[in-house]
């Protein structure tokens, strides 16, 4: 693992995961946040294209999983994460104070600079046509959570029951708003890992970005699909309501995703909020 970015590539025959020790965090409130990370491998992929980063100072989260021939999936993820993350850190290094919807337009403006940078990078090499990655990621400030995402990389939070704050952006989800699957077809549903936008694969991207209230013992988690492909809604929630801790939760998550064939990367990204 390095200091910047925490990605799990690990080489065939070794072993695979990577973690992040808890991390206690004191928000500007009278809140404090801890934050475990894990990445896996999984059981069929030979490398890890998911990339994660967290900055403590900044309370800022951060997780993509990269796609593309070779590895140009990583390198796509890896640099839209290396990319945000030094937006966000000279965003806080300015001299005026920073308000919620200040950091919202930061964070959609950063998100698009951030595209427009891997497309470029794209164009450059042959073997990195068509790389491109997903993205999702949160900030709290003060009693706020700002989170925006690309893709279908997932944003929950658990408070009392688990809800999903972001939409995916994919085929099966649009057919889902169209009324043209039901739940059982959108199980059986061959195209259900087709997305329909991503970072760096077209000059342009509308990232979503939109924030929320955050409350004492709210967990917040971000995931990569190799977790909710595997693990089901009501699955993951029984796994937060049981679990003693974030970190026992987290490896719980993962090693249910390999339980079902850890077909995947699997990363997980989660916070907690307490006084």
């Amino acid at each position: 693992m390095t200091t910047a970015v925490a990605n799990s590539k690990k080489r065939r025959g070794t072993l695979l995961t990577q973690r992040r020790r808890p991390l206690v965090v004191r928000m500007k409130t009278s809140l404090k946040i801890e934050s475990f990370g894990i990445s896996d491998q999984g059981l069929v992929r030979e490398n890890n294209e998911d990339v994660w980063h967290q900055i403590p100072v900044h309370q800022f989260f951060i997780l993509a999983d990269g796609m593309g021939g070779h590895n140009a999936g990583e390198i796509a993820a890896r640099e839209v994460v290396h990319h945000l993350s030094a937006s966000i850190c000279q965003f806080f290094s300015g001299p005026e104070q920073e308000d919620a919807e200040q950091i919202e337009r930061h964070l959609h403006t950063a998100i698009v600079k951030a595209n427009a940078w891997v497309h470029r990078l794209s164009e450059q090499k042959q073997e990195f046509c068509g790389m491109g990655t997903t993205l999702c990621c949160f900030l709290l400030h003060e009693q706020s959570l700002i989170y925006a995402h690309v893709g279908d990389s997932r944003i929950y939070r658990f408070r009392k029951k688990l809800e999903l704050l972001t939409e995916d952006h994919s085929l099966r989800s649009q057919m889902i708003q169209l009324g043209q699957l039901n739940a059982l077809s959108q199980e059986q549903f061959l195209y259900k890992n087709i997305i329909t936008r991503a970072i760096g694969t077209s000059p342009l991207v509308e990232p979503e970005v939109s924030k929320t209230q955050v409350e004492e013992e709210d967990i917040y988690f971000l995931c990569s699909d190799g977790l909710t492909d595997c693990v089901s809604h009501n699955e993951i929630s029984t796994i937060l309501s049981n679990a003693p801790t974030i970190q026992n939760a987290s490896e719980r998550l993962i090693s249910a995703a390999k339980a079902k064939g850890g077909k995947d990367n699997i990363t997980i990204v989660m916070i907690r909020v307490f006084a």
